[in-house]
């Protein structure tokens, strides 16, 4: 199964620029303009920015990158229970940016705000996913066409009572 990860700018137009570049920028940098991080999505030319936000959006091109690596492998985890072939619901990729927004958050999404309850959302239907694909034949039980070999014992009892 073939999940195509959520890019920055996909981001930037589901959830807003000041909304990522807020979130996005490492604590250890000056805050960026939005319009920055957007070009530097875009692949701009970014020669007319000062070198440390050019830096700093770099590195929230980075942090980005690897929120949405995590939330893929999130998915992945519930659906690995699938058929061979079988693909994901279309909602399944439509969630990978509201799960990347919350791999971003972190700690500020606490247990009230409207990040992390879109997140135990999509969480609790991913799980609901995964039990009925189970129901119907999990590959892990089995069905995955996985085959494990190995060669032939080389040192036994009889070949080593020689030696």
């Amino acid at each position: 199964m073939n999940l195509s990860l959520p890019g920055a700018l996909v981001l930037i137009a589901r959830f807003g620029a000041s909304e990522m570049a807020s979130l996005a920028v490492p604590d250890t940098f000056n805050p960026i303009e939005p319009a920055l991080l957007e070009a530097a999505a875009r692949g701009d030319d970014l020669t007319g920015w000062d070198a440390d936000d050019v830096a700093a959006a770099v590195a929230a091109l980075a942090r980005i990158a690897d929120a949405a690596t995590r939330a893929r492998s999130e998915v992945q985890f519930y659906l690995r229970y699938r058929r061979l072939g079988e693909d994901a619901p279309a909602w399944v990729a439509e969630d990978l940016p509201e799960l990347t927004r919350f791999h971003l958050y972190g700690e500020k999404a606490n247990a009230e705000s409207s990040v992390r309850l879109r997140y135990k959302d999509i969480i609790k239907r991913l799980e609901s996913l995964a039990a009925e694909d189970e129901k119907r034949g999990a590959s892990e039980s089995g069905q995955s066409g996985l085959a494990i070999t190995h060669a032939p014992r080389l040192f036994s009892r009889n070949t080593l009572s020689r030696l």
